[in-house]
């Protein structure tokens, strides 16, 4: 729902995470979120919309050299300006990386992400348009002119 980011007058974020290590080769981490836009003067929505998100990721050292994970997440609109059927946003992602020295890596990240629902368009309220997929941010990505999306992504980390 990016239009009601950039139109909004202030944003309120509140988040909670916690993991659990449950010896030097799993890991488990959670995490909670509220978000909420409120809308200003210029605004083109009505009233202050708040998505919820959940998730949590396993992680797997696998060996000295690799490094695997695991997550899911679930997105939700709780308050959306009236919108019966608000969107829901369901992603899976893997990560693994292989280290080639104690400085050097390669790593390997693919997501998937399903949204259902609907959202406000452009115009703002009263423009309700179906939910489409969108992993990561407007830095990292396009969204999806469809409710789904796959992206994959490969890198080397060095730590100077």
């Amino acid at each position: 729902m990016k239009p009601q980011k950039t139109q909004a007058q202030a944003q309120q974020r509140v988040a909670v995470t916690g993991g659990w290590r449950f010896n030097p080769t799993w890991d488990i981490s959670t995490s909670y979120s509220d978000v909420q836009y409120i809308p200003g003067v210029g605004s083109k929505f009505s009233d202050t919309a708040i998505f919820n998100i959940v998730g949590g990721v396993l992680h797997w050292k696998a060996s000295p050299v690799w490094d695997l994970a695991g997550g899911y997440s679930y997105t939700w609109a709780s308050k959306a300006n009236g919108i019966a059927n608000a969107a829901q946003y369901h992603q899976f992602s893997l990560a693994q990386f292989y280290a080639l020295s104690k400085r050097t890596g390669i790593y390997l990240i693919e997501a998937y992400q399903r949204a259902n629902g609907k959202m406000l368009g452009t115009s703002g309220a009263g423009n309700m348009i179906t939910a489409t997929a969108s992993i990561g941010d407007g830095m990292n990505g396009a969204p999806s002119s469809s409710p789904s999306q796959l992206a994959g992504a490969i890198g080397v980390v060095h730590r100077f």
